[in-house]
Formats: C-alpha cells, sequence, structure tokens
C-alpha cells in the first residue's frame, strides 16, 4: 500500500519529469511512491497487484525513457528548494573501492 506521505513526495520529485510522454511521468510516481512506501524492498514486493508489476518492469524496459532524464527532474527540484534557502549544508561520502585480487578484471 502506498501512503500518502509517499505519493506526495514522489508526486513533487518527479511530477515534472520530461519523459516525452505524460503517461511516463504518472506511472515514475506511481512507482517511485511504492518503493517510497516499502523501502528496502524490492520492486517487486513494493508494488500492490501484478499489473503495476508488469507496470513497472515495462517502464524500466523502455528504451525511450532515460535515467538522466529521471535524475534531471530530482535535480531541478533540489534546485528549486536550494533557491529559497538561506543556508544549505552539503554533505558529500568520499569513500572509494578498490580491488586488488583477480575478481577485479570480472568486475
Amino acid at each position: 500500500m502506498v501512503s500518502n506521505e509517499s505519493l506526495e513526495w514522489a508526486q513533487l520529485i518527479f511530477s515534472k519529469a520530461k519523459l516525452n510522454d505524460p503517461r511516463r511521468t504518472k506511472r515514475l510516481v506511481k512507482i517511485a511512491a511504492s518503493l517510497a512506501s516499502n523501502a528496502g524492498k524490492s520492486l517487486m514486493s513494493s508494488c500492490p497487484d501484478p499489473a503495476s508489476i508488469e507496470g513497472a518492469y515495462r517502464f524500466i524496459r523502455n528504451d525511450n525513457i532515460s535515467a538522466d532524464d529521471i535524475a534531471q527532474a530530482g535535480f531541478a527540484h533540489t534546485d528549486t528548494i536550494v533557491k529559497e534557502r538561506p543556508l544549505v549544508l552539503a554533505l558529500q561520502d568520499t569513500t572509494g573501492l578498490s580491488y586488488k585480487h583477480s575478481v577485479c578484471d570480472e568486475l
């Protein structure tokens, strides 16, 4: 089940995503709300019914939808919020990984 808070959040972040079809944007909001309501669960566990699962997988497999376009919607919303604040604390994760064994080539 999708909570009202999750749906409001998803609409706030993704409702202005430019995916060249309003149905795609609507599906993105629905998927994001489902995932937000079920944090840590798989896509299949987050979707309430088989039709939603199929819709989510079709969305993911759609070659006309770019991850950059989805991310841009979040970036644009963040930009709007930052401009409204007198002070913004920006955190940066400087964690790095280094593989020095035989599996490195496979990764």
